[in-house]
């Protein structure tokens, strides 16, 4: 009993609570000392696993969650039982390889001296712990039941033994998955039927990886409100890229070690917008799938911490004229070296899908994703006005496929929208024409398509990449101008003009409180696109002689004219 002090805070402590402790404390003890080869200590481990056994199945009938409270039980619970089952097979193997010496050497004196052994002599019953335990406990349970309220007791009542060779599949039982594990099932590509479900996983990702590198990827029993609580003081410390080296911003975690490491020397912090709107939400769809899959126990966290020096988002704001003038007057449209140079003057006029793109952007207001899903059969005429169908299908013809339905934003966002004439001038229909004629579907059909890790695509890539490029090489240091500047161009320009909020909206795109439909039926109503052809102020006037000076020349032949289709 000299190693065996620990039955009595077993049997002095009040409730579960404190009886985790003890064993938590002497679990970790016992599993830093190793295995023993010796039969003494390892009867005192079976006996204080035993006392552990009883815990967890008293513990899992009164629901207490006691891997919040004692995190690292678990892991080290396993390592306990797995280091009791090396003991015992190697205490075993000793045991045999002693009984054959003694017979060998017992058979070997028998045939010296001449006689026969009489029977094997009775034994002593061997010490046994475990039954010396249940005694002294039952005991002690049995006189505090008389002495304390039934609901304070917190003492576990005995418990079937299992069997031993179910211990280590009853503790690996209790140990959790890593958080980076779950993160891997996240992020796994679903199959067609539950595909739908996934969308936004992969931008969720670098703030769920974020999480793993902070924490230590933690087993997601391990994530107790104290955790939560650090990630979330943590978010609002993530640097923006700006003023970063690449070789420190390729992950949210190095760039929150780089600004710790440079005490934010020329650093900046995120928006206010990006915390909310990508790492909040992010993590709030890790946690649901995480508590769906049954990974994840414990109770959604909530994220609430902002720094006053995070940044305040920016509104967008339209194009100056000078700004588009600049944009436009780029080789890209006035003439270019060839097809993959296009941004270096020379003699060749490439109407590329980024020239389309930048044009139908600022003429239609158009999101750049939408203008790189546009197909031939979406240029239609109502036989004097040409426009642009946005709407998901055409109920007309009737129901389509899920997976035929066009990637739009929002609801609102079917629509149908008037092309401006200036872009029937500089040949979008002879494009068009072109790519039917050749039995080819998409109106731009080198528009390449971005695909995220989680399936999902994106359509906008090679717009926004060329916009970047162009910002950069017009020096366009303007912080509130973007490319869906030119969507809030065209909103200038249809305020300007006095066109009703229901028509700007139904242009746009944007939610309003009539019906997602152009019109009567999703037609197009020939007095609105009067409007919109006639929409012609001062900068597209400018943009028309810019633009039609180098298509003239190319038709002149002073341009050598490349299709990039």
């Amino acid at each position: 009993m000299d190693n065996l002090g620990w039955v009595q805070e077993l049997i002095e402590a009040p409730d579960l609570e404190a009886l985790g402790a003890i064993l938590d404390a002497r679990l970790h003890a016992y599993v830093e000392r190793g295995a023993s080869a010796d039969e003494r200590l390892l009867a005192e481990r079976c006996a204080f696993e035993h006392e552990v056994r009883r815990y967890l199945s008293r513990a899992q009938e009164r629901g207490y969650a006691y891997p919040q409270r004692f995190p690292r039980m678990p892991a080290t619970w396993v390592d306990f039982v797995n280091q009791n089952k090396a003991a015992e097979s190697g205490i075993a193997r000793l045991n045999v390889r002693r009984a054959y010496e003694s017979g060998r050497q017992a058979a070997a004196e028998v045939v010296k001296e001449g006689w026969t052994a009489p029977g094997p002599p009775a034994t002593a019953q061997p010490f046994d712990p475990i039954a010396m335990i249940d005694r002294l406990v039952q005991d002690a349970v049995a006189q505090r039941l008389q002495l304390l309220p039934a609901s304070n007791v917190g003492s576990i009542s005995p418990a079937p033994e299992p069997a031993a060779s179910t211990r280590t599949e009853e503790a690996a039982g209790t140990k959790s998955c890593r958080m980076s594990d779950v993160l891997a099932e996240f992020l796994k590509p679903l199959d067609r039927k539950r595909k739908h479900t996934a969308k936004g996983r992969g931008e969720a990702a670098p703030v769920i990886q974020f999480a793993v590198d902070l924490l230590a990827d933690p087993r997601m029993d391990e994530l107790t409100e104290a955790k939560w609580k650090q990630l979330d003081e943590a978010l609002p410390d993530i640097p923006n890229r700006d003023n970063i080296p690449r070789k420190f911003s390729e992950t949210l975690f190095q760039r929150y070690k780089y600004a710790e490491a440079t005490n934010w020397s020329k650093l900046e912090r995120v928006t206010t917008t990006t915390i909310k709107s990508r790492y909040w939400a992010g993590l709030y769809k890790f946690v649901d799938f995480a508590i769906a899959e049954k990974h994840y126990r414990g109770p959604r966290p909530k994220f609430v911490c902002i720094d006053p020096e995070n940044l305040a988002p920016l509104p967008r704001d339209a194009f100056d004229d000078d700004e588009l003038l600049m944009l436009l007057k780029l080789p890209l449209f006035t003439g270019c070296k060839n097809r993959v140079h296009v941004w270096q003057p020379g003699g060749y006029f490439v109407q590329s899908h980024i020239y389309w793109g930048f044009l139908i952007c600022i003429l239609t207001g158009m999101r750049p994703g939408e203008v790189g899903q546009l197909k031939c059969a979406d240029i239609r005429t109502d036989g004097e006005f040409y426009y642009f169908d946005l709407r998901p299908f055409d109920a007309r013809n009737g129901r389509v496929a899920v997976k035929d339905l066009r990637n739009l934003k929002t609801n609102a966002a079917g629509r149908v929208i008037p092309i401006h004439p200036l872009l029937i001038e500089l040949g979008l229909l002879d494009r068009m024409q072109d790519l039917m004629d050749g039995q080819e579907e998409r109106l731009f059909p080198e528009w390449d398509v971005y695909k995220r890790k989680d399936g999902t695509i994106r359509w906008s890539q090679p717009l926004s990449k060329a916009w970047q490029y162009v910002k950069t090489k017009l020096k366009l240091d303007r912080a509130d101008l973007t490319l869906y500047s030119t969507r809030h161009l065209m909103a200038d320009w249809l305020d300007n003009e006095a066109i009703a909020q229901r028509t700007r909206d139904r242009i746009l795109g944007h939610a309003s409180d009539v019906r997602g439909r152009y019109g009567r039926k999703g037609i197009l109503d020939p007095r609105i696109a009067a409007k919109i052809e006639a929409l012609e102020p001062p900068a597209i006037k400018q943009m028309r002689e810019i633009l039609l000076a180098a298509k003239n020349r190319a038709d002149a032949g002073e341009l050598t004219v490349l299709k990039p289709y």
